[in-house]
């Protein structure tokens, strides 16, 4: 005789199975191997859709803890000077200076906080490409 099933596959919905397997409750493993029985990953889409959804929300969701992890691991050596009580202007004034040295090089003589502002104009040109969503303009006074 097979062991208890602690879990329903073919009733829950995605978000469901997402929560039971964060809390432990079953596992990614355990969703496969249950796709695997109702007949592989095709028919398991058709007659078990939520399946395939809660796939693809955990797949989202680790990669989501991976770069997270990456950001924090960049991170970590300057939050700890943070904590230190450093500034952050001095944390990021090396590479505001080899910045400087190359605007200067092509004629361009801007000061650190004229590079920061550029540099974050720059980022926010980025982030507007990849989130499509329009970012708000600087604001200045004339």
């Amino acid at each position: 005789m097979g062991k208890p099933v602690l879990f329903d596959f073919s009733n829950a919905t995605a978000s469901e199975i997402v929560a039971a397997i964060d809390a432990k409750i079953t596992t990614a493993q355990n969703l496969h191997a249950f796709r695997t029985r109702m007949g592989g990953a095709k028919k398991a889409d058709k007659l078990y859709p939520a399946t395939r959804e809660a796939l693809n929300i955990i797949k989202r969701l680790r990669q989501q803890a991976k770069d997270a992890k990456i950001i924090r691991d960049i991170l970590k050596p300057y939050s700890a000077e943070l904590a230190k009580g450093r500034d952050v202007m001095e944390i990021i004034e090396p590479v505001l200076s080899a910045w400087r040295v190359y605007y200067a090089s092509h004629g361009i003589g801007l000061m650190n906080e004229q590079i920061l502002l550029l540099k974050m104009i720059e980022a926010g040109g980025e982030l507007e490409g990849i989130t499509g969503k329009p970012i708000p303009e600087l604001t200045t006074t004339e």
